[in-house]
C-alpha cells in the first residue's frame, strides 16, 4: 500500500513526488509512467535547452528555490527566459530524478494506468497488476507531443470522478494555410503578425515568422495559435474561414508607398522594386500579386494575408489548450473539490500559456503544490 500514487512521470509529476517527500519523508511515493524512462517531455522542451519558467510568472522564485535544491543552478535572458546554466534539458531531468531517488521515491515504468477505481483506497488497474494508494494525483500531461507519453488517459480519469473537462486543442504549434506556400518554403522573416476573426484582430505580436511549405510557423506564430479556435458547430472542414492572418514585414513604418515611390524613381522598377526589401521568394510572391504596381505592393509589404486552415496537431503541438475545469480543484493543495485525496497537476489542468517557460511554470508550480498537499495527513 502506497500513502501516494502519481501517475506520469513528466514535470508535473516530479515535482510533487519530491515535495511530497520532502514535506513528509515517511510516507511511501511512488511514481508511474507508461514510457521506458520519466521526464520525456522535459527532454525535448525548449528545443532541448529546457525553458524552465519566466521572471514574468508571480511564482518563479519559489520554483528557482526548488531547482536550487536539487543541484540545478539557471541564467535568464532579456526576455525572461529562465534556462540551466548548462541549457541542456537533460540536466533538469536528471537531477529531478536523482533527487527524487534520493529522497526514496518509487518508479513503476513501462506501466499504463488502465483503470481507477476506488473504495476506501484509490485501486489502480494497471492490466498485470493493480496499485493501491490512500492519495492519488493524476499528472498524465494533455495529449500533446504523444510521443512522449501523453496521450489524453488523465481526462477519461477525471471524467471518471465526475469532472468536467473543457474543449482540447492543440496550440503552440505552426498554422496551415490554404494558399500554395512550396516557393516560400525555409524563408524567414522578422515581422508582426495579427490574427482577425471576421475583421476584428484577436492578436498581435512581433517576432521571426518562419514560412513553411503548407503554412507558417515561429514563436510568435505559435502563441498566435492559442487564438484560433473552431468555432462553435463548425467542423474542421472550412471552420477557419472566417480567420485571416496578416503579417507586416515593415511594423515600424506607417506607409510604405512613398518609399516604394522613392525607390522606383531611383531606378528600382519592375521585378527589381522589393529588392534588399524582403527576401526574393516574398518579393516575387507579391510582385505577382499586386502585377508590380507599388501602391499595391506597399500595401502587400504592410498586410501580406493568408487563409488558414488549420493548426497542426497533437504531434507537433507543445501544450494543450482545456482540460480539467480549475473551478473544480483547490488552487493552493490542487485537490479535487469533488473527490477527497484525488489530485491534479500540469497540463491535464485547463491552463494553457505563451511560449516561454510559462506552461513548464504551471507545470513545476502546481506540482509542489500538489505534493505539499498530499504529504499532509
Amino acid at each position: 500500500m502506497n500513502d501516494i500514487c502519481i501517475i506520469g512521470g513528466g514535470a508535473a509529476g516530479l515535482s510533487a513526488a519530491i515535495s511530497a517527500k520532502e514535506a513528509n519523508p515517511l510516507q511511501r511515493v511512488a511514481v508511474i509512467e507508461k514510457k521506458n524512462q520519466v521526464g520525456k517531455k522535459i527532454l525535448v522542451s525548449g528545443n532541448g535547452k529546457c525553458n524552465l519558467t519566466n521572471t514574468a510568472c508571480p511564482g518563479y522564485k519559489e520554483t528557482l528555490e526548488f531547482f536550487r535544491k536539487a543541484g540545478v543552478i539557471t541564467r535568464s535572458d532579456s526576455e525572461g527566459r529562465v534556462y540551466p546554466y548548462t541549457e541542456e534539458s537533460r540536466a533538469v531531468r536528471d537531477a529531478l530524478l536523482a533527487r527524487a531517488r534520493s529522497l526514496g521515491v518509487e518508479f513503476i515504468t513501462s506501466a499504463q494506468v488502465l483503470g481507477i477505481s476506488r473504495q476506501k483506497n484509490f485501486s489502480l488497474d494497471m492490466g498485470n497488476r493493480f496499485v493501491e494508494c490512500r492519495k492519488l494525483l493524476i499528472a498524465t500531461g494533455g495529449k500533446s507531443s504523444p510521443q512522449c507519453g501523453s496521450t489524453g488517459d488523465g481526462y477519461r480519469f477525471a471524467r471518471a470522478f465526475g469532472h468536467h473537462v473543457s474543449r482540447l486543442v492543440p496550440v503552440l504549434t505552426a498554422i496551415d494555410v490554404k494558399e500554395d506556400m512550396e516557393k516560400l518554403a525555409g524563408v524567414r522573416a522578422k515581422a508582426k503578425v495579427s490574427l482577425t476573426f471576421k475583421g476584428e484582430t484577436l492578436f498581435s505580436e512581433r517576432g521571426e515568422v518562419q514560412f513553411t511549405a503548407t503554412g507558417v510557423s515561429g514563436i510568435c506564430v505559435f502563441n498566435m495559435s492559442r487564438f484560433m479556435m473552431l468555432p462553435e458547430g463548425k467542423t474542421l472542414d472550412g471552420g477557419f474561414d472566417d480567420y485571416r492572418i496578416h503579417v507586416d514585414f515593415f511594423p515600424d513604418t506607417d506607409d510604405m508607398t512613398e518609399l516604394l515611390w522613392e525607390r522606383k524613381k531611383a531606378g528600382f522598377t519592375g521585378e527589381k522594386l522589393l529588392d534588399y526589401l524582403v527576401r526574393k521568394p516574398v518579393a516575387d510572391r507579391i510582385l505577382e500579386m499586386t502585377a508590380g504596381d507599388e501602391r499595391a505592393a506597399a500595401d502587400a509589404l504592410k498586410d501580406f494575408v493568408l487563409s488558414p486552415s488549420g493548426a497542426k496537431g497533437w504531434n507537433f503541438a507543445q501544450v494543450t489548450k482545456g482540460g480539467v475545469s480549475l473551478d473544480e480543484v483547490n488552487p493552493e493543495t490542487m485537490e479535487s473539490k469533488l473527490v477527497k485525496g484525488l489530485y491534479f497537476a500540469g497540463e491535464v489542468l485547463d491552463y494553457d500559456g505563451p511560449c516561454g517557460g510559462f506552461n513548464l511554470q504551471n507545470a513545476w508550480e502546481t506540482g509542489i503544490k500538489a505534493g505539499k498537499g498530499m504529504a499532509h495527513e
